[in-house]
């Protein structure tokens, strides 16, 4: 657009004067310079494509049921000022033969304006790479029902976009909200609050206007800038303005700190997944922080040049304006390699393929003289031009190296954050959370760590070339056997053999940084190199394959901010099983077998552990990718304690995907590893007090949540398991047994059978004794074997001790069961529960029992029996027990019932009543009647 015949328009000041004849050209001017840019976007659309803008406007003045966004026709609706034009009318009448627009007398016109914003006035505008976003300013009293309708539309209208092929983002504008700095919560498409200004400076720079009131901006001086709000309340005072004519989304005046902090970081974040994209933008928030607090606002050079009647739309293009501005900045510190990515950045985000010829539309040829010029005025000649295009398919090689230099780059816009922070202390504000989120998202994306698979940006370039890859099994730098991979075929012997493309440790983070980079071979194939694994080629694609499944189901396409308000946990997992080890190696053809032990955990006659390594790779809530690896036993278990905490469990399992490949009892192993995290999942989201009891080898293992955290310990043997299940406890919790864990011992039916707040007696006769086992209301074990004593008898004995004990100190108990156990003989039990009504034997002696607590902290006792007291201040237990033996000596059975007990709790090892349970007076029976030979 030609500037020839424009005059400049100067403002007087404030206070002062002003002609509205200017005012109207000022409007005007922009006015056209939109038009401009509107015709060069509409020249950039497809045919049916340019229907969406033709009709946008008019789907928001009008709610027609015919016409696309239709929710009711008492949907707000209405735009000041606005008339459909021709395209507008006859992309209507295409839609819908029997549109007939009517005006009508609005009265409400709740639509204040629509403006396009972003790259799309720009050069930098693909209709097949870049967005479409739109902002709509509206009336600030519209209530919840109405507004939430207005939505609904703008979502249909969204939707019919997509069908022309246009990704529109619609986006609600109160403008006396976000003049007081309130913008939406944070996301990947909204800044939120953190850049009030930063993003209303952007949009006086990008800003198209479509229809219905014009920024109020457009009205102010440059050289006013800073008076924004006084001026434009003098212009209205005076009356040269009406504020029903204009939208007035606020000014520039005052910048905070934090808001380029949060800017910066805001373009940081954007740039991990689209460096190329965000780059610019990143540079052009660094240069406005060095101008702090007064920076040289591209709106306002833009708004200076329109004033000045200066309108060449070359030059005023937003994007080319920002190039410039960064431009000047590098140069004035001498950053000439940051200047040379910017220009790379600058053209891959034109997308035009400068060394090769193009026959194509007059709006990309103009495209294409604009970026030839700039590339004479770089000094960029046909070499330099063709190596940048030929980036859009590189090598992978290629493409680590053009990491390292956005790493590079990202890292020293980080720097630059930092130094700013340092110089500007920062306030809390309403954005401090925010930049909290950005923070921990910058971290997690930036940060280094061991297993942590790093992930390459790719927008760069549109494909890799597939190519030849090596895999070798190798000594890393700390004596470790590890892996490496290199572009090509390449043999360990070979004497120039070029540096790997990476290394490290787990084979499986090799295997999960090709995949997530997309680097795995499509039409290449890969050699593999091994020193102590048996890793063969069939199984390494096979691993490739499921662990590709695996990535493609569970990654997440898009990330979700709020994600970073909690700490990071893991959202899927999968593991792999003996990667590259024979799970037996000692007895491939399976004739060791002599027993039906198929457990992968406790496998054959001697109970071999069949899971030797264990590969995990997780995806996080935090975006990151990490593996994990662990050995043996004690490493698979703390994978799955790993995977299932933190406490509480979820009501669906988090996926957990098992894996392995190489032998023949792969499938039976990764199996069983699924089965086991299943198991593990049911038990405690049922009960976060709950134990669970599994077999590894020779040894048990008990899991239990600690600190909100699943562990577990090793017992050697089931007399440790007795010990650990005969404790106190706080809470009832059950205990669940993992169906191999116990061969030949009853204790997994009953637990299987315990029950809060019931105590359960389980009597199992043997030849020559009989077990008694109690569980009490808390579900703690007591066990004793009683020689020559019969079942039902020891039912009667425990039965009324337990009924003295509990007449003395009430426990919370809701009943007793009684059970007898019967060995059949093949390694199991049968139960039968007992409708029994326990009764004291006919010739029977009564104990009573009391205790007292003495000064020095030791208990004395008193105990009644046979109409005699004993004292063991006395030695009156060894007294009571001569006293039975000779009854005994009569020939007579006199059994023993302790009929009352009245001790304090420190004699049952508590230091309160409330902490008491069964168990404690089971266990004090037992001392009792040891001492006294009862």
């Amino acid at each position: 657009m030609s500037s020839k015949g424009l005059q400049p328009i100067t403002f007087r000041p404030l206070g002062e004067e002003i002609d509205k004849k200017d005012l109207l050209a000022v409007i005007r001017r922009f006015q056209n310079l939109h038009q401009i840019q509107l015709r060069r976007i509409q020249a950039s659309l497809s045919v049916r494509q340019r229907t969406f803008l033709d009709l946008l406007p008019l789907l928001f003045h009008t709610n027609h049921p015919l016409l696309p966004g239709f929710v009711t026709t008492e949907t707000p609706a209405g735009i000041p000022d606005f008339k459909p034009g021709r395209a507008a009318l006859q992309a209507a009448a295409q839609l819908s033969k029997s549109f007939d627009y009517k005006k009508h007398a609005f009265y409400d016109q709740p639509i204040h304006a629509i403006f396009l914003m972003g790259s799309v006035g720009s050069i930098a505008y693909s209709a097949k790479k870049s967005d479409l976003d739109i902002w709509l300013c509206h009336e600030p009293g519209l209530e919840a029902e109405p507004l939430s309708e207005l939505r609904q539309k703008a979502a249909a209208i969204e939707a019919w976009a997509a069908t022309l092929g246009l990704e529109a983002h619609i986006f609600f504008i109160n403008p006396d909200e976000f003049r007081s700095g309130q913008g939406e919560p944070i996301s990947t498409e909204s800044c939120g609050s953190i850049q009030h200004h930063l993003l209303l400076e952007e949009f006086y720079r990008t800003s198209v206007h479509i229809a219905g009131r014009v920024p109020g901006w457009w009205l102010v001086p440059p050289d006013q800038e800073d008076l924004y709000t006084a001026y434009l309340e003098h212009l209205r005072h005076r009356r040269f303005i009406n504020f029903q004519d204009i939208v007035d989304l606020g000014g520039l005046e005052q910048i905070s700190p934090e808001e380029f902090l949060g800017g910066t970081l805001w373009h940081l974040y954007k740039a991990i997944s689209s460096p190329h994209k965000s780059l610019l933008k990143l540079l052009l928030m660094e240069s406005y922080a060095s101008e702090f607090p007064r920076p040289d606002w591209l709106c306002t050079r833009l708004k200076a040049s329109v004033h000045a009647g200066v309108l060449d739309i070359h030059a005023l293009d937003s994007y080319i304006l920002m190039y410039r501005k960064v431009e000047d900045y590098l140069q004035a510190h001498g950053e000439t390699e940051r200047l040379t990515l910017a220009r790379q950045c600058f053209y891959l985000k034109i997308n035009e393929v400068m060394s090769q010829p193009s026959a194509a539309s007059a709006e990309k040829l103009e495209r294409r003289d604009i970026l030839r010029a700039m590339l004479s005025e770089w000094g960029w000649g046909p070499q330099q031009v063709h190596e940048l295009d030929s980036r859009r398919r590189w090598r992978i090689r290629q493409a680590l190296e053009e990491q390292q230099r956005i790493s590079h780059e990202l890292m020293s816009s980080y720097q630059a954050i930092d130094r700013f922070a340092q110089e500007h202390p920062i306030a809390k504000g309403p954005g401090s959370q925010e930049l909290v989120l950005l923070g921990r998202r910058l971290r997690a994306a930036l940060e280094r760590k061991p297993g942590k698979v790093e992930i390459l940006s790719n927008d760069g370039y549109e494909k890799l070339e597939s190519e030849d890859l090596s895999v070798h099994e190798v000594r890393l730098a700390d004596g470790e056997l590890g892996w490496a991979v290199y572009s090509g075929t390449v043999k360990s012997t070979d004497r120039d053999k070029p540096d790997p493309l990476k290394a490290a440790h787990s084979l499986l983070e090799i295997m999960a940084w090709l995949v997530v980079n997309h680097f795995q071979p499509r039409s290449g194939s890969v050699t593999l190199e091994t020193a102590g694994s048996c890793m063969s080629v069939r199984d390494f694609k096979s691993h490739m394959d499921t662990l590709s499944a695996f990535l493609c189901k569970f990654q997440q396409a898009r990330e979700d901010l709020s994600a970073f308000d909690s700490p990071s946990k893991v959202l899927s997992s999968a593991v792999f099983i003996n990667i590259g080890h024979d799970p037996d190696p000692d007895h491939k053809d399976g004739l060791q077998l002599t027993s039906n032990r198929f457990d992968a955990l406790s496998f054959g006659a001697t109970r071999s552990n069949l899971i030797h390594t264990v590969d995990c790779i997780s995806l996080t809530s935090w975006q990151e990718i990490r593996v994990s690896r662990y050995r043996n036993l004690d490493g698979f278990f703390t994978c799955l304690c790993e995977a299932l905490s933190p406490f509480p469990q979820p009501p669906q399992a988090p996926p957990f995907e098992c894996a392995s490949f190489g032998s023949v009892r792969s499938r039976s192993i990764a199996l069983r590893v699924q089965e086991v995290y299943l198991q593990l999942h049911a038990v405690f989201k049922a009960s976060s007090r709950a134990r669970y009891v599994i077999r590894g080898g020779t040894s048990l293992f008990l899991f239990e949540e600690r600190s909100g955290q699943l562990n577990f310990r090793p017992l050697a043997d089931e007399s440790q398991l007795l010990g650990e299940l005969a404790t106190p406890r706080l809470e009832y919790g059950p205990v669940v047994f993992d169906h191999a864990a116990l061969e030949g011992s009853p204790l997994p039916q009953m637990f299987a059978q315990s029950s809060e707040g019931v105590i359960q007696i389980y009597a199992l006769p043997l030849a020559q004794s009989t077990e008694i086992y109690v569980l009490d209301e808390k579900g703690s074990l007591f066990h004793r074997t009683h020689p020559r004593s019969g079942p039902l008898h020891l039912l009667g004995v425990y039965a009324l001790y337990i009924a003295a004990v509990r007449h003395h100190f009430p426990t919370p108990v809701r009943g007793i069961q009684y059970f007898r156990l019967d060995a059949n003989g093949r390694g199991d039990f049968v139960l039968s529960q007992l409708d029994y009504k326990p009764t004291a034997a006919a010739r029977k002696l009564n104990l009573r029992i009391i205790g007292r607590q003495r000064d020095d902290g030791r208990t004395s006792y008193t105990l009644q029996c046979d109409h005699r007291e004993f004292s063991s201040e006395d030695d009156g237990l060894g007294e009571l027990a001569g006293h039975l033996a000779d009854l005994r000596k009569e020939g007579e059975a006199h059994p023993l019932y302790i009929s009352e007990i009245d001790v304090p709790p420190s004699a049952l090892g508590e230091k309160t009543a409330e902490r008491l349970q069964t168990w404690h007076f089971l266990n004090f029976k037992r001392e009792i009647e040891e001492r006294i030979g009862a």
